[in-house]
């Protein structure tokens, strides 16, 4: 189904009937990659998923996004359906923004509760490769901009640059959603734990996108919150399906 929010075709499910639980996929990711996690909830509860602009089946992005700017996305999408409370489910992006919205003050519906999956909105640690890669591009890029040449080369020079030494999901992405990723990953969201409702955390013992000490750290600036470790990587809830369903199962009283 699609709905039209903020000149953006949004693509989205409406499964299932009871309380809502909203679920809000990662970078890269689409409302498809929680089919069989929709499947499971839709027995009891009413299930919402969407794209978010520029990714799966949703509109591209017009300009580049930050959080905040998804953030209102979803507020906008949740009151679209006039839901007055609802339980929120986010992998790795999604749990950015699950982040930030439990931090927002007067918001036209109540959330209930959270499931962060390896969640996304500590900044990372720099290992020393890493920082030399850095350094390496800002110098290079300090080069290029004081070449005599024009600015419209300079500019495609510093894109060419980005491709080379960005991440997998950055040299992957279209130049507004290169910008987009960059707005996000230099912002930490350490200080917003401290606003989060009641709290499930699940993560992979493997996961290298989102390390397993970040879990750590949300459940320590959680207050309400819980860490259930599973086997697996960034994707875990698929890498261990059959014991994170079992997680599911319990906490949502199926």
């Amino acid at each position: 189904m699609i709905k039209k929010i903020d000149n953006y075709d949004i693509n989205y499910i409406d499964e299932g009937s009871g309380d809502v639980v909203l679920l809000l996929h990662g970078w890269g990711s689409s409302l498809e990659s929680f089919n069989s996690l929709i499947y499971l909830l839709k027995k009891k509860y009413r299930v919402l998923a969407f794209d978010y602009p520029g990714f799966g089946k949703s509109s591209s992005l017009l300009k580049s996004f930050s959080v905040d700017d998804y953030v209102d996305i979803t507020i906008r999408f949740i009151e679209s359906f006039d839901i007055k409370k609802l339980t929120l489910i986010g992998h790795s992006y999604g749990g950015r923004i699950i982040i930030k919205l439990n931090s927002k003050s007067n918001l036209p519906f109540e959330i209930v509760k959270n499931v962060l999956i390896d969640a996304a909105g500590i900044k990372d640690k720099k290992d020393f490769k890493t920082k030399i890669k850095i350094n390496v591009f800002k110098t290079l890029k300090n080069i290029v901009y004081k070449l005599p040449i024009a600015d419209s080369k300079k500019r495609n020079m510093e894109y060419y640059l980005k491709s080379k030494f960005g991440s997998g999901d950055y040299t992957k992405a279209s130049k507004v959603m290169q910008e987009t990723l960059v707005k996000s990953v230099n912002e930490d969201l350490t200080e917003y734990l401290k606003n989060m409702k009641e709290t499930l955390i699940i993560w992979g013992d493997n996961d290298k996108v989102t390390p397993i000490w970040m879990a750590k750290i949300m459940e320590s600036e959680i207050k309400n919150s819980g860490l259930v470790i599973l086997k697996g990587g960034h994707f875990s809830y698929i890498d261990d399906m059959g014991t994170f369903n079992r997680v599911i199962e319990s906490y949502f009283n199926l």
